[in-house]
């Protein structure tokens, strides 16, 4: 989502769709339905202050800031040991992604407590997802079995497996089969099922975190947190763990939420208009005959004019400017490959 996207300010605290950002809104539907003293938010330590002046009802003993960025194992990992040692026997609902749109929220809150109902009575990880809508290469999917309950009002579906990211004619062949789930990130837990797990499938990341959970609550917490959390392993959770899941660790919630995962230009666009032709304009726009464009701008005393363009991104930002057709939105993160490789950090 660059240019708006940025080191500084990532594209979860930015306001695209609404008056608030996703992640304000993601707190504010999670809210709806659980305390706010139960909800917990791991970030990146750079993030912490942002993170506190968003969701100023949180407490802030509840926002825990990661001592480094070491990807997804180590940042959910440590998020439930963390949150075991301080809530023995607890059961955990992690969601992330604070850029997702869902829609059917009384639906998703429903899901949750569904999930946390079938983890504890299975003692299994219960996950919460989504039909696919079309063949998506930048999703993760899951493959479940068979029917095997319901838990208020929800089926409960056998998994099969997690798929990283599938190429095109794979995804095409998913959607026609249609035992196939988006993965939405969201996993419901008891935590010390998750450790149990860990154990098996990541022994480097749970010798770390065990000595991280010893420390909590110590005055060496701040050193132990930061020395051993250098050695979990640098890696997505989906490899490292959830593609190593057995049939019977995990069990399927298929729900309708209105779900979309605003990963790309394109796809915010395609969310936010009502018809493929409607263009969808932020800020101050005048045009002639275009049709299926995105404009977003952010200044406020700037005006964009646009003449005959079809299927076109175009983002505004005080110090950079992105025009692309959007059928290569994906094609955005090359150009921050090339700042980084042209050591361009200041656009970064």
């Amino acid at each position: 989502m660059w240019p708006l996207s940025r080191k500084a300010m990532p594209k979860q605290f930015q306001k695209l769709v609404g008056e608030t950002s996703m992640f304000q809104q993601m707190v504010e539907m999670v809210l709806s339905g659980f305390s706010k003293t139960d909800v917990f938010i791991l970030t990146g330590k750079d993030f912490v202050d942002i993170v506190k002046k968003q969701v100023p009802d949180i407490p802030a003993e509840n926002i825990i800031g990661e001592p480094e960025m070491r990807d997804t194992l180590a940042a959910v990992s440590f998020a439930a040991a963390y949150l075991e040692k301080k809530f023995p026997g607890e059961t955990m609902a992690a969601i992330w992604g604070a850029d997702h749109i869902v829609r059917e929220k009384e639906t998703f809150i429903k899901a949750l407590k569904a999930a946390e109902k079938l983890a504890n009575e299975e003692n299994v990880i219960a996950k919460v997802d989504v039909r696919p809508t079309f063949p998506s290469v930048h999703l993760g999917y899951l493959e479940i079995g068979g029917k095997v309950r319901e838990v208020d009002g929800f089926e409960v579906y056998e998994f099969r497996r997690h798929i990283e990211k599938p190429d095109h004619a794979t995804a095409e062949r998913f959607l026609e089969e249609g035992n196939y789930l988006w993965n939405t990130g969201y996993f419901v837990w008891r935590l010390s099922k998750f450790m149990e797990v860990l154990e098996k499938h990541s022994i480097e990341a749970f010798t770390a975190l065990k000595k991280i959970q010893e420390a909590v609550g110590n005055s060496s917490e701040k050193k132990i947190i930061e020395q051993e959390y250098s050695k979990i392993p640098k890696m997505m959770i989906d490899h490292a763990l959830f593609e190593k899941l057995e049939k019977a660790d995990q069990l399927e919630i298929p729900a309708v939420l209105g779900w979309t995962d605003v990963g790309a230009w394109n796809v915010l666009k395609d969310e936010l208009a009502e018809t493929l032709e409607q263009n969808v304009v932020k800020g101050q726009h005048i045009d002639i005959d275009s049709v299926d464009c995105l404009i977003f701008q952010t200044h406020e005393n700037k005006l964009v004019a646009t003449v005959g363009l079809e299927s076109m991104i175009i983002v505004d930002t005080p110090d950079a400017l992105l025009i692309c057709p959007k059928s290569r939105s994906q094609d955005v993160k090359k150009i921050v490959q090339k700042l980084k490789d042209n050591k361009t950090e200041k656009y970064l």
